[in-house]
């Protein structure tokens, strides 16, 4: 499958973000030093921000920084709510990678962070990490996107763009993870955004369908014992839908992507098999690890390690590690290098 030349992928995205970008109405805030928490407002302007393409920016030229912590977000006529993780080394020229956290069903984004550590982890590799909430009441991620409910993709985008506004972020290296249907979401939209260079599901291997030319880098983590979503297929909890074996899921995303037809198989640590399709179209890999024993709990969170129906591998594998790994050796791939 032929790859557009790079000048015009980056005419792509600077165009995307064109549409989606904020002027900011109001100085955001963190919410620790605030009762009420002022919002941005997402707005169209010209010029506003962009994504490094080279791997540098002129600093100046960046609004002022925000500080790390929960912050608001004025998308359409909604405010929407997020954590932010920003490395105290930034120094606002050279381009940093970004990954966005999303949330399971019911959880928020403070909840995430707890299971995932992946803002203190993150930052701590240089990532950029954004952990936003969802809308509803239980929370819930938009998938599949119903028009009659929030516009899910919209407001990433936008959050992106309002970022790229106030630091060097790198067009090449924004990513996307999640925790069941956060990771549900996170494969919906790493498909439906060029944006986007790689996505890592966790307890939720979805099967989704990205339009032709899309391949982002894919990896999911699953244990076999999960009780919610089933690693064998069957029917997820509290939903009339059933869902495939993790393994034939893993094995359709290789086959549309391009991708040797049989697997390296490897132990990263014991209890985990991890299966990864290498040769992927536009560059990418497709990986899945098997937490064998493993239940629907983030692998080594707090609640995981105290979960006596998981196994020790459940209990210890580093999957936030293991993510930020893959995430890290897979860029969009046009992007100069």
């Amino acid at each position: 499958m032929g790859v557009p030349g790079w000048a015009a992928v980056a005419a792509v995205i600077a165009a995307l973000l064109l549409a989606a970008v904020p002027v900011l109405a109001r100085q955001h805030h963190d919410a620790a030093a605030s009762a009420s928490v002022p919002v941005s407002s997402a707005a169209t302007t010209a010029g506003s921000a962009r994504l490094s393409t080279d791997g540098t920016c002129v600093a100046s030229r960046l609004h002022p920084a925000l500080s790390s912590g929960l912050l608001s977000y004025r998308y359409g006529e909604t405010t929407r709510t997020y954590r932010l993780f920003v490395p105290a080394r930034d120094d606002g020229r050279h381009a940093l990678p970004v990954v966005f956290d999303f949330h399971g069903f019911k959880a928020d984004g403070a909840l995430e962070e707890q299971r995932s550590r992946m803002g203190v982890l993150g930052v701590a590799r240089g990532f950029v990490v954004v952990t936003p909430d969802a809308l509803g009441t239980p929370r819930r991620w938009n998938t599949p996107a119903d028009p009659g409910k929030a516009d899910d993709v919209g407001f990433v985008t936008a959050l992106l763009g309002e970022l790229a506004s106030r630091y060097c972020l790198d067009a090449g290296r924004v990513y996307a993870t999640g925790h069941s249907n956060g990771a549900e979401f996170a494969a919906a939209l790493v498909c439906r955004s060029p944006l986007f260079a790689a996505v890592a599901m966790v307890s939720s291997t979805s099967d989704a369908r990205c339009p032709a030319g899309r391949a982002p880098a894919t990896m999911a983590v699953h244990g076999t014992a999960d009780p919610s979503v089933p690693y064998n297929g069957g029917q997820v909890v509290g939903a009339t839908v059933s869902v495939p074996a993790a393994s034939a899921v893993i094995q359709d995303y290789a086959a549309r992507y391009g991708c040797a037809s049989a697997p390296v198989r490897y132990e990263p640590t014991p209890g985990v098999t991890a299966a990864r399709y290498t040769g992927c179209a536009q560059g990418g890999d497709v990986l899945l690890d098997t937490v064998i024993g493993g239940t629907h709990l983030w692998p080594a969170s707090p609640e995981a390690r105290a979960d006596p129906h998981t196994s020790t591998a459940g209990r210890t594998f580093d999957a936030t590690g293991a993510i930020l790994d893959f995430l890290a050796e897979h860029h969009a791939p046009t992007a100069p290098r």
